[in-house]
């Protein structure tokens, strides 16, 4: 069940008015709604995966109460280093397992043949895991107290709408908004509803015509043109970010009509003016994790190597962002490359710079700003060719390909008609994003006059009925 399916639209609908108009009075009887609406949904999806998410909750739950009980700190430590190893090995085990084998094995025996294990890689399981190493973590730290209640802490980590991709969302954050009562408010309720709205656009609207675009060009790009493989790296940079980010609008907007507040996932993050930036507004939800739990402490183990240090810090940060992606060279390589992108950034200083809002106050951006943002978006498009190959040597001989004489013939593969109306449409995409870069999301329109409103409203619905029903699943359910 997908958030752009039928089948979820009835979901919804009766979620929405179980819990607005029978449970109303009761935030126990809306968590218990929830609990089981959220189970639901996760069987669904798929069903065997449900013990695996209900021993991280049953573990986790348990050792935080164990952590915050020892007194003697080396204990403490070991403590928590088992729920560590614990979390870290199940999530190892069913989507690293044949990874790390093959590798190990061809580094002994290069000849050798490999036979890969079936092991099916739970649903979610990525970014459940690392809510709950958090959660850990922070109880160990004392950042937060250990939840007594089951059942709250089983509800925060199946919320549906986060469950399968996120946000990454801290229990600090999310289980104050569960164990208070949350009053029916209009606003927010329409606002959740024009967030799905862009959410649905993202997804079946742009993502999915990009990947008509992009499938049949990867699958054979050694017969294409320098400038086709140039110009459909564009097109699937796009895809992949309006398939996320269409997600995690939809999770957010979902969530707001049960009057759930969850973080922001993506910030118009091709509106950044260089690659620290970027990160800070791309993915936001894992960004911050990274940044909390790795990168903040082992800075601060090489504080004493300064910029060095700090170099080494980011690289593995990012060799870790690329590995919790997937299970596959291609992702390694794909977070190294970012990593080495911060080492100019890092000498420069500009590191920490943020540009919240490029250009306020613009209707353009500034020659500047335009030529800063084109390089970034360059160097982010050549890297996820890695993020999209199968192989490195796949990857390698792609660009390969764009950097070739024929980069400047002109792309015939691609150059129709329709495919100039999907450019037309990610004009219109990036130029909303453009216009309501200041604001908490992209179609946060509530200030505009009711006509200009409701002739954004008709022209996204008859696009919407346009595509017809997207049976296509998000990107990141793989991950």
């Amino acid at each position: 069940m997908i958030f752009n399916s039928y089948d979820f639209i009835v979901f919804i609908v009766v979620v929405f008015v179980l819990y607005w108009f029978v449970f109303k009075n009761s935030a126990k009887y809306q968590n218990i709604l929830l609990l089981i609406s959220s189970l639901f949904f996760y069987c669904w999806a798929d069903w065997r995966f449900l013990g695996i998410l209900v021993f991280n909750i049953l573990f986790n739950f348990y050792l935080a109460k164990k952590i915050d009980k020892v007194n003697k700190e080396k204990t403490k430590q070991l403590v928590l280093w088992f729920g560590i190893i614990v979390n870290i090995g199940i999530l190892g085990y069913y989507k690293y397992f044949n990874f790390f084998y093959e590798s190990i094995q061809s580094i002994i025996d290069p000849n050798a043949s490999f036979t890969a294990l079936s092991i099916l890689i739970p649903l979610g399981i990525s970014f459940y895991t690392f809510q709950t190493l958090a959660y850990i973590i922070d109880v160990y730290y004392e950042d937060i107290a250990p939840y007594n209640n089951l059942f709250v802490f089983s509800t925060y980590m199946t919320y549906f709408p986060k469950l399968l991709s996120g946000p990454i969302e801290k229990a600090q954050y999310l289980i104050p908004q569960l164990i208070t009562k949350r009053p029916f408010d209009y606003y927010i309720i329409v606002d959740g509803l024009r967030q799905i709205l862009w959410g649905l656009f993202a997804k079946i609207v742009i993502a999915e015509n990009c990947a008509i675009i992009v499938n049949p060009i990867f699958e054979n790009y050694n017969i294409h043109s320098g400038s086709t493989l140039f110009v459909v790296g564009f097109f699937y940079m796009i895809q992949l970010y309006a398939d996320f980010s269409g997600y995690s609008n939809m999770a957010i907007g979902v969530s707001k009509l049960l009057g759930i507040k969850l973080s922001r996932n993506f910030a118009t993050p091709f509106f950044s003016l260089n690659i620290g930036d970027f990160w800070r507004k791309w993915h936001m939800s894992l960004t911050s994790w990274m940044l909390n739990y790795i990168f903040t402490p082992l800075s601060f183990i090489l504080r004493s190597y300064q910029k060095l240090g700090l170099i080494i810090s980011v690289v593995f940060t990012f060799l870790i962002v690329g590995l919790w992606h997937g299970a596959n060279w291609t992702y390694v390589v794909f977070g190294l490359i970012h990593g080495l992108y911060f080492i100019p950034v890092i000498y420069s200083g500009s590191m920490n710079i943020s540009s919240a809002i490029v250009d306020e106050n613009k209707w353009l951006p500034s020659i500047f700003s335009i030529f800063k943002m084109a390089i970034l978006f360059m160097q982010v498009m050549l890297v996820a060719i890695f993020f999209r190959a199968e192989s490195i040597s796949m990857a390698i001989n792609y660009l390969k390909g764009i950097f070739s004489a024929s980069l400047l013939q002109i792309p015939y593969a691609v150059l129709n008609g329709r495919n100039i109306l999907i450019v037309l449409l990610i004009v219109v995409f990036l130029g909303l994003e453009w216009i309501n870069r200041g604001k908490a999301h992209d179609l946060e329109i509530s200030n505009y006059p009711k006509i200009i409103r409701w002739v954004l409203y008709i022209f996204i619905f008859l696009l919407l009925l346009f595509a017809g029903q997207s049976t296509d699943a998000f990107i990141y359910f793989q991950f």
